[in-house]
């Protein structure tokens, strides 16, 4: 696939602003649960994701100091900008949560209105509360007023197949005091079986009228989706999740065909393998060696798929105990 050049956005300032809050550049990563610890933060930020986010946060556990959930919380200025993601419903404890991470140092709040799983939709969190929009509007002009930072909002297309929320709570979330939404193309009930809908992205664009920026998010894989979603929905910026998961370069490929149209080759395999193991290195150091390997080994599938990893070599680095057995099947990879 190429890039259609007549579809290229053309946007008089390469950055934007998240309130108060500088973004320099239009390609951002998505915050993911299990994935978006503090090594891939720094990664995708070196590569040309223009902010990074923690995964959601679940604010009972900080409000009472767990150990594990504070360590996560540690960052670098590499990683500047940074939001730090909360879900819930109940003010009275979100609003505390939302004060305690800005005390942390972040540099925005990320209210998620858009988690389909099922068991955060039980609790009334994420997605549950687009069928909620007078509470959702309540619930962000509570952390607006308390916090000093910028507040984003995170929502999807709907709830159910076909339902269309997404646009009405995006507005009020700008009622409210938001300065920034995010919408994921899909509803909570299609989950990612769904094809993502620009149209449902371009509804939030033409609901928020202009007053902040709205950022799209789904399928976002390659230079050519996300210039795809650009032309579909007008959005300000792409948000990319899964996509940029061992592909950092993707960001960096999205910015600079922003900024003069040119295309960035794909990487070629040895400068994947070094990024992969400094990687590993990092999550090592992270989480210590075996914690840290077992992590780094599910992201060797993100890493090399791209060089066509049969069920003989995926079963190969599953079943690696050791870096030096992951290396050997990485030498074989290469020579193939």
């Amino acid at each position: 696939m190429t890039v259609d050049a007549q579809r290229r956005p053309r946007f008089a300032d390469p950055g934007f602003w998240l309130g108060s809050l500088r973004v320099e550049g239009r390609a951002l990563m998505a915050p993911m649960v299990g994935y978006n610890e503090a090594p891939l933060r720094r990664i995708c930020r070196r590569f040309g994701s223009a902010l990074a986010v923690t995964e959601m946060i679940k604010p009972e556990k900080l409000l009472r100091d767990d150990p594990q959930l504070l360590r996560g919380l540690c960052f670098g200025p590499d990683e500047r900008p940074l939001g730090a993601q909360l879900a819930l419903r109940e003010p009275s404890l979100l609003v505390p949560a939302a004060e305690r991470v800005v005390e942390f140092g972040f540099d925005f709040v990320d209210l998620n209105l858009g988690c389909p799983l099922k068991k955060e939709c039980r609790r009334g969190w994420g997605a549950a509360l687009l069928r909620e929009p007078e509470r959702a509007q309540a619930l962000i002009s509570a952390v607006v007023e308390a916090v000093p930072c910028p507040v984003s909002v995170k929502v999807r297309a709907g709830y159910e197949l076909g339902e269309r929320q997404g646009a009405e709570v995006a507005r009020r979330a700008v009622d409210a005091g938001a300065a920034l939404v995010c919408v994921h193309g899909r509803t909570k009930m299609g989950w990612y079986r769904e094809p993502n809908d620009p149209a449902a992205i371009r509804d939030v664009v033409r609901a928020v009228e202009g007053r902040v920026p709205v950022v799209g998010n789904g399928d976002v894989v390659s230079l050519e989706s996300a210039v795809a979603l650009f032309a579909e929905t007008g959005c300000d910026a792409v948000m990319i999740g899964r996509g940029a998961v061992g592909n950092p370069w993707l960001f960096r490929r999205i910015d600079l065909y922003l900024r003069s149209g040119e295309v960035l080759p794909e990487p070629a395999f040895d400068e994947v393998r070094a990024l992969y193991r400094e990687h590993l290195d990092q999550l090592e150091e992270a989480f210590g060696a075996r914690r840290g390997f077992s992590q780094g080994k599910r992201y060797a599938y993100y890493y090399f798929g791209r060089f066509g990893l049969d069920n003989r070599t995926r079963a190969r680095i599953a079943g690696a105990r050791r870096r030096a057995e992951l290396e050997d099947v990485l030498d074989a990879l290469a020579g193939a």
